[in-house]
């Protein structure tokens, strides 16, 4: 993958016609490429609004650019936790010599679904959620923390 940080247009030296780095690109290229100014800005690409030429090595650029972002956003997604159902997590959760049955369903009542979801969570707000007390989701944290 040619992913660089962002796309650089290139333009024409009016004195000799060598190419250089240009400020962004023209309106017309990105119409070329099927993009809007504002979803070009959107995608981090710098557009200048005073440039009217359309180079076609510009347009490439901003072609693989857009293929480029599309497998990046691809790949993200493919490592993205799958969600796990609440019975497995409470399962997983009980697992743990600290946490009751009873208060694993409660903690994933609360959004912790995990051993590293439990080891990083904020002792206070579980706390609050569940109804369960500190000391006892400070024993599950340690617990969890061995885990993670």
């Amino acid at each position: 993958m040619s992913f660089d940080i962002i796309a650089e247009p290139t333009v024409k030296s009016p004195r000799d016609g060598r190419p250089k780095k240009g400020r962004g690109f023209s309106i017309e290229e990105t119409k070329q490429v099927g993009l809007t100014i504002d979803d070009a800005r959107r995608m981090g690409v710098l557009v200048d609004l005073r440039r009217k030429t359309a180079h076609p090595e510009n347009v490439t650029a901003l072609k693989q650019y857009m293929k480029d972002l599309e497998e990046l956003v691809a790949k993200l997604a493919k490592e993205v936790e799958p969600v796990k159902d609440v019975d497995d997590a409470a399962k997983e959760l009980s697992s743990l010599r600290a946490v009751k049955v009873a208060e694993a369903k409660l903690l994933v009542d609360a959004g912790i679904l995990s051993f590293s979801d439990l080891a990083y969570c904020d002792i206070s707000k579980v706390a609050k959620k569940t109804g369960i007390e500190k000391d006892r989701i400070t024993a599950m944290v340690k617990a969890a923390l061995k885990k993670v």
